[in-house]
């Protein structure tokens, strides 16, 4: 932490500080078959973007482009506080891990600390 961002963390070593790498909206484009279970007919899922590592992704276009696949559905664009929580229940975890690296490493690390195996 000190040398990426030059903060000052006491006693907390690094391999136990976690920041959201991006959005929370990468992650449920790293499940495209969830977002389409939720939106149904209309979802466009070319609008998209496509990469098999979404922390990669823009984080500024993360949120307009689950808004413009949403437009047309009977649920309507995109709305954090309406949809993220369903949104994240619906998500395959294993799709997840593998599309978002640090969140691997997350529940990787949870996973060590709480002694079960993955």
């Amino acid at each position: 932490m000190k040398s990426r961002d030059n903060w000052d963390s006491p006693r907390v070593d690094d391999t136990h500080c976690y920041l959201m790498v991006q959005a929370m909206e990468a992650w449920f484009i790293a499940d495209i078959d969830a977002l389409k279970k939720f939106y149904g007919k209309g979802f466009r899922e070319n609008s998209i973007p496509r990469n098999t590592n979404v922390e990669k992704i823009d984080k500024d276009s993360l949120e307009p482009s689950l808004k413009q696949a949403t437009r047309h559905t009977s649920k309507g664009e995109y709305k954090k506080i309406q949809h993220a929580s369903k949104l994240l229940g619906l998500l395959n975890v294993a799709k997840v891990r593998q599309a978002a690296p640090n969140c691997d490493r997350l529940f990787t690390t949870l996973a060590q600390i709480m002694g079960e195996t993955i």
